[in-house]
């Protein structure tokens, strides 16, 4: 039997991978990666959808590539993805969870995240606590940010938001957890508006290294009980929370802050002034209107373009049929 280009394995595992004695699609992947043109289309089709004997003898190849082209097809998948809605690679994602690459699992729960597919809550929990490395820890509280949106806009069940709660509030308050780690944890968590999410966004208020992190929070947890908080911020010394703050008000969304924003469009710092232009597009109202009427005429280029945006934002919001 004539050895495939791209598998490297042995034959007694390369007859696992052949259907009725013909060879699938997606068994010169390795070759493909090393193309500078990529996967073929047939390659990438034949790994949509996959389950059964199909996924299984995929899963077989799987094992066979190295941990970089198994990073390269996770990436091409997405892009394929991207491209086009008829194409779905969760089986492949889902079967990269427990791959020995730490890259390779934590890109695998970036792709997965978007759905917050309720069957996955475990797994995103159990790599966001006990996962050796950092980077797939990181990536799973990132992820987690999907699953608190989708509890909070979805209703899920009380259970399953309970264990999203005190997951994230546990990560929090481990003494060895780092500081990237408490805030993907704090922001994850903001997203519901529970009595427990409402206290751990006051307590990080207080502390130094994720007081910024919490005026982020805040505009994630969306109630007005943050606007006299977001409004003190936007007079702080210090610029990041200025930029926070105009940031969260984009969130809020409340008329209350347009004068505060208005005042925030002569700031000193350019990441500030565009900040405040974008809440301004996502609050709307006449006074918004108009202020960014007046920009559009701006001599500075980003504070045209900016403007634009946010205009383009604030009619499409009056207008819904506009976009269409």
């Amino acid at each position: 039997m004539p050895r495939l280009q791209g598998y490297c394995r042995s034959d007694r595992h390369l007859r696992k991978i052949i259907l009725n004695g013909e060879p699938l699609p997606f068994v010169g992947i390795a070759a493909a990666l090393d193309r500078a043109d990529g996967l073929d289309e047939d390659v990438t089709q034949s790994l949509s959808g996959l389950e059964g004997d199909d996924l299984a003898q995929f899963q077989d190849v799987w094992r066979g590539l190295n941990g970089d082209h198994r990073l390269a097809l996770l990436g091409l998948l997405r892009q394929a993805a991207d491209e086009s809605a008829f194409l779905e690679f969760s089986s492949v994602y889902k079967g990269s969870l427990d791959d020995p690459d730490a890259e390779v699992r934590a890109a695998a729960l970036s792709l997965l995240a978007e759905d917050a597919d309720l069957g996955l809550l475990d797994s995103f929990l159990k790599s966001a606590v006990t996962d050796p490395s950092e980077e797939v820890r990181l990536a799973a509280l990132d992820g987690l940010s999907h699953f608190t949106y989708a509890a909070q806009t979805d209703g899920w069940d009380p259970e399953s938001e309970r264990k999203l709660e005190t997951a994230l509030a546990g990560v929090l308050h481990l003494p060895t957890t780092s500081f990237p780690l408490r805030r993907a944890a704090l922001l994850a968590l903001a997203y519901l508006t529970t009595a427990r999410s409402e206290q751990e966004i006051r307590q990080a208020h207080l502390q130094p290294d994720l007081h910024v992190t919490a005026v982020e929070a805040m505009g994630r947890n969306c109630q007005e009980i943050w606007i006299d908080d977001v409004i003190t911020e936007m007079e702080a010394d210090d610029p990041e929370l200025r930029q926070a703050a105009a940031e969260a008000a984009a969130e809020l969304e409340d008329q209350r802050l347009i004068p505060h924003l208005l005042g925030r469009l002569k700031d000193d710092d350019d990441a500030v002034r565009r900040a405040a232009i974008k809440a301004l597009g996502a609050t709307g109202g006449s006074d918004a209107k108009a202020a960014l009427s007046q920009l559009l005429a701006s001599r500075n280029r980003d504070v045209r373009e900016a403007a634009r945006d946010a205009m383009e934002s604030l009619l499409d919001d009056e207008d819904p049929f506009r976009a269409l």
